[in-house]
């Protein structure tokens, strides 16, 4: 199925459940395509809200200034040129993250890697290793399970990791880093 919604330039993304792996890419103009099964991909519209579904993978582009609420991963994700903001409830799989605005992050079961965010980063629980670079905001993660690699913050930094912590930094005066390691 591919499916073309017209939805302005900051419509709002609810995904509530993808069983496969996802892929979401932020274009210019004001239509949202949507490529997955057609028999497992369910997509509802209210205005500039837009829920969506899928048993599968799902593709999906959007409006840069689309806001995007995702509830449920099951595999890997890949978000990239979403400038709208970010929701995460949970993924199972592997979420690789480029240039976007703010993110906030529940939960993620396996590796984060996250690259280039014009906001705040929060992440309440990363199991796995998790790699982060080139964040104009704050960055918080609750708990790390195992690594985690920073560079280039400019905000503030708070981190508790289970394991490792590699973190290059040009501190900032009046920013504020705290940053405890289970290990190196």
């Amino acid at each position: 199925m591919s499916k073309t919604i017209s939805a302005g330039r900051t419509p709002k993304i609810i995904i509530e459940r993808v069983d496969g792996d996802l892929s979401l890419v932020g274009w210019e103009g004001e239509d949202i395509l949507i490529k997955g099964d057609e028999e497992t991909t369910r997509v509802k519209q209210n205005g500039g809200e837009i829920k969506i579904s899928c048993d599968d993978d799902l593709s999906i582009r959007a409006p840069k200034g689309a806001t995007v609420l995702i509830q449920t991963i099951s595999g890997d994700a890949s978000i990239r040129g979403s400038i709208g903001g970010i929701e995460l409830g949970e993924a199972g799989g592997d979420l690789s993250i480029r240039d976007v605005g703010s993110v906030a992050i529940d939960a993620i079961h396996a590796d984060l890697s996250l690259r280039g965010a014009k906001g705040h980063v929060f992440v309440r629980s990363a199991q796995s290793d998790v790699s982060v670079r080139d964040v104009d905001g704050n960055v918080s993660f609750e708990s790390v399970g195992d690594d985690l690699a920073l560079r280039d913050v400019r905000g503030d930094v708070t981190a508790n990791v289970g394991e490792d912590v590699v973190f290059y930094l040009n501190p900032q005066p009046g920013k504020n880093y705290a940053v405890n390691a289970g290990e190196d």
